[in-house]
C-alpha cells in the first residue's frame, strides 16, 4: 500500500469553495472588461461619426466652390438647384441630396430627376404634356439600394432604412419601398429670444401665419437654411469657425401621448422620419427661381432643425397637449414627425458631434447654454461666443 501511494496516482481536485472562488474571479474580470470594451467601441463609433461629418464639410465646400453658393436645407425644385422643367406637382428635396456628387455619389445623383416632385409627389403616375415622369418614383426606386453609409452614425439605434414617405406607393397604397434614414440634420438657425433673457434676438422665424405652425418654429438665419437666399461662405460674418452647419439627430427621443402613452416609434419625435428625400415646400416664382423664406411659409422640419432646446434633451416631450412644441410634429392625432425644433441628440456620452462652417468637427457638450448654442447656429448675429465650443 505504501508503494502504491508513493507512485502518486491520486491527485487532489478543486474543492467546491475553490471552484466558486475561481468563478467569482472570472465574473469580476468580465465585469471589468465589458465596460472597457464598450467604451472602446463607442469611442470608435464617435470617431466614425466625426469622420462622416468631416466628409460632409468637405462636400459642402466643394459644392460652394462649384456653384458659388451653399445648398438649401430643403426647397422646391427650381433654380438655382435644378434646371427644370418643373411640370409635376409635389415637393422638392434637401441638402443631403444636393451634395451627393461631392461625396463620391455623382453616378447616383446624375440619375436623379427634379421635375417638381423630387421629394414628394402628388401622384406618382402624373404625366404632363411635356412627358416628364414622377421624380419621386424615379429617385426612391433608384436610391433604394445605394447604401449611403456616410449619412448614418454607427451609434444610431434607429433602423437604417425607413419607408420612403415620398408618396411612392405599391398597388395597395403603401410606401413599401424603403430609403436611407439620415442620422444628421442641417442647422437652419435658432428661435427668437431662445431662453427668455433677451440676449439673443432673431427676426427670421416663422410665426402664426404659417399653415403648419403647429409643427414648431423654423428659422432661416443659419448657414444651411431652407428655400433660397444665395448664402455664401462670405455670408457667414460671424466667422466660419464660430458657426454650426450640421449636427446629429442620432438617438430615439420619447414623447408622451394621450393618457400618458409613450410615443417613441421610429417615425415620431424626429425630423428625419420622412426618409432621405423629403424637403421643404415654399414654391418657386414664375421664372422658376426658388422662393425666399418668409414668416408664413411651411414650418415643418425635414432633415434640418431650428435650435430651440438643449442638446440631448430626449424625454418628456408633450405630444398631445402642446401641438406647437416643435418636437412632436402636429400634435395629438396627427403626424408626429417633421418637428421643426427636434433637439440635437446622440448616444455619445455627454454630447453630440457637430460640423462647423470651416470644416472642423467639435463635440458639443450637453451642458452648453442655449444662448451660446443659438449664436453658434446663426451665421450673422454678431454676438460674442463664450465658453467651450
Amino acid at each position: 500500500m505504501k508503494g502504491f501511494l508513493g507512485r502518486g496516482r491520486f491527485r487532489r481536485g478543486f474543492t467546491l469553495i475553490e471552484l466558486l472562488v475561481v468563478i467569482a474571479i472570472i465574473a469580476v474580470l468580465i465585469g471589468l472588461l465589458l465596460p472597457a470594451v464598450q467604451k472602446v467601441r463607442e469611442a470608435a463609433a464617435r470617431m466614425s461619426c466625426s469622420n462622416n461629418l468631416k466628409q460632409m464639410g468637405l462636400a459642402l465646400h466643394n459644392y460652394h466652390d462649384t456653384n458659388g453658393i451653399l445648398p438649401s436645407a430643403g426647397c422646391a425644385d427650381g433654380k438655382p438647384f435644378s434646371g427644370g422643367p418643373w411640370t409635376l406637382n409635389g415637393e422638392g428635396t434637401n441638402w443631403s441630396i444636393y451634395i451627393l456628387p461631392y461625396i463620391e455619389q455623382g453616378n447616383v445623383f446624375n440619375k436623379l430627376t427634379f421635375n417638381g416632385d423630387s421629394g414628394w409627389t402628388d401622384d406618382q403616375n402624373q404625366t404632363p404634356a411635356g412627358g416628364q415622369t414622377s421624380s419621386a418614383k424615379n429617385n426612391v426606386t433608384l436610391i433604394n439600394s445605394a447604401g449611403l453609409k456616410l449619412y448614418r452614425c454607427p451609434s444610431d439605434p434607429k433602423p437604417p432604412l425607413i419607408r420612403n414617405d415620398s408618396h411612392v406607393v405599391d398597388s395597395s397604397g403603401n410606401e413599401t419601398i424603403q430609403v436611407n434614414r439620415n442620422s444628421y440634420v442641417a442647422i437652419a438657425g435658432a428661435v427668437n429670444d431662445i431662453d427668455g433673457s433677451g440676449q439673443f434676438r432673431e427676426s427670421r422665424n416663422t410665426d402664426g401665419s404659417s399653415w403648419s405652425q403647429q409643427f414648431g418654429v423654423t428659422s432661416w438665419g443659419g448657414v444651411i437654411a431652407p428655400d433660397y437666399q444665395g448664402i455664401k461662405i462670405t455670408s457667414i460674418t460671424d466667422g466660419t469657425s464660430n458657426t454650426l452647419v450640421i449636427s446629429e439627430q442620432s438617438a430615439q427621443l420619447q414623447g408622451i401621448g394621450p393618457n400618458n402613452t409613450i410615443v417613441n416609434d421610429e417615425f415620431s419625435v424626429t425630423s428625419t422620419g420622412g426618409g432621405l428625400f423629403r424637403g421643404h415646400s415654399n414654391g418657386r416664382n414664375s421664372s422658376g427661381q426658388v422662393n425666399a423664406p418668409s414668416k408664413g411659409m411651411d414650418a415643418r422640419g425635414q432633415t434640418y432643425t431650428t435650435i430651440r432646446y438643449r442638446i440631448n434633451q430626449k424625454t418628456g416631450w408633450p405630444c398631445s397637449t402642446t401641438p406647437n412644441v416643435g418636437v412632436c410634429g402636429g400634435g395629438s392625432g396627427t403626424w408626429n414627425s417633421e418637428g421643426a425644433n427636434v433637439p440635437l441628440v446622440s448616444n455619445h456620452s455627454g454630447g453630440v458631434n457637430a460640423l462647423y462652417a470651416d470644416g472642423s468637427v467639435h463635440f458639443l457638450r450637453d451642458s452648453m447654454d442655449l444662448v451660446t448654442l443659438a449664436r453658434l447656429a446663426t451665421r450673422d448675429d454678431g454676438g460674442v461666443i463664450t465658453g467651450d465650443n
